[in-house]
């Protein structure tokens, strides 16, 4: 297998390089990009460093993904290039559209053109709305959704352009939903989630204004890449999307979960309650399933404790400190 990763360099691109590149039954891994991984990725990579590539190139020009294939003989693909908005968050609309729509359009069609049935694409759980229409209940694969502002739309519709290839075309796609992500370079609207293990990892302090007593779904980038990994690998999938996150947490859990490697942490919350009144994410699913990637791949996101520890030592290794043992 050769495989083009789009969005190499980013949060989730970075980790499903580093899973693909070591598994043996994948020759090449391809990442494109328009920055190149950083040095302490490239490390990372230990033995296995010669079974990857980065290209520069946009997915917002379908001639740089069309190249990159040619050239590495790409088999199969995975996107992860993709502008993450929060609702009502300021951005340029016009760029959120080249590379979050006519980006993964450019993907699709990549694919297409070149002969490369299997692609696995980045969705989001932002596409079910708010957790208010399911009721106290985790929000399943079969649920309706409810996209409500840009970028839930944009991941509603590349879901919608993925079922139109495959039922034209006689491809293979596979959609991941991933809750809220942490993981070192995190750049997201919620970014207080990876800030907090990235500081305490190298010895900073962190603080933010909250109680850290809201509850989320969170997933690592780990898991995200672990999964990826397995859909990749497969010829095609059950079913065409799946949700990736665990059991609702909380900032706090979060801090007791780096307490126990770092035990003199420095980690303080504020008096300020979640906009939220009922102290969940506004405007996400807090109680996600994940029970249909365990029922057809046997994948169950890993426990905070593990993703966590994976975290400080990326940190850790991009500091040039010593990694922490668990």
């Amino acid at each position: 297998m050769n495989i083009l990763v789009i969005g190499g360099s980013g949060m989730f691109g970075r980790k499903t390089v580093l899973y693909l590149v070591k598994d043996r039954d994948i020759k090449t891994v391809v990442s494109m990009d328009l920055i190149p991984p950083p040095d302490w990725f490239i490390k990372s990579l230990g033995k296995d460093a010669a079974k990857f590539h980065f290209v520069r190139g946009s997915v917002a020009e379908i001639e740089d993904i069309l190249n990159a294939m040619k050239k590495y003989n790409i088999d199969r693909i995975i996107n992860w290039a993709f502008i993450m908005i929060a609702a009502n968050a300021p951005t340029d609309p016009r760029t959120a559209v080249k590379v979050n729509v006519m980006g993964m359009s450019n993907a699709f069609e990549a694919a297409k053109i070149m002969g490369a049935k299997r692609v696995v694409y980045a969705s989001s759980e932002t596409v079910y709305g708010s957790q208010e229409m399911y009721g106290e209940r985790p929000v399943t694969e079969f649920d309706q959704t409810n996209p409500q502002h840009s970028y839930a739309v944009c991941k509603k519709l590349a879901e919608i352009l993925a079922d139109n290839y495959t039922q034209q075309f006689g491809m293979s796609f596979t959609g991941v939903r991933p809750t809220i992500g942490y993981g070192l370079g995190s750049r997201t609207p919620a970014q207080y989630w990876a800030d907090m293990i990235t500081n305490c990892a190298v010895g900073k302090p962190f603080s933010m204004e909250g109680d850290g007593k809201e509850l989320a779904s969170l997933v690592s980038a780990d898991d995200v890449a672990i999964l990826a990994r397995m859909l990749i690998k497969a010829p095609k999938s059950p079913h065409p999307v799946y949700n990736v996150g665990g059991p609702p947490a909380s900032p706090r859990d979060l801090a007791a979960a780096i307490k126990k490697y770092i035990p003199k942490a420095t980690i303080t919350f504020g008096k300020k309650p979640f906009v939220s009144p009922d102290g969940k994410i506004g405007g996400l699913p807090w109680l996600v399933s994940g029970e249909l990637a365990k029922k057809d791949f046997g994948f169950t996101c890993m426990p905070m404790e593990k993703a966590v520890l994976l975290h400080i030592n990326d940190a850790r290794l991009e500091a040039g400190l010593k990694p922490l043992k668990g």
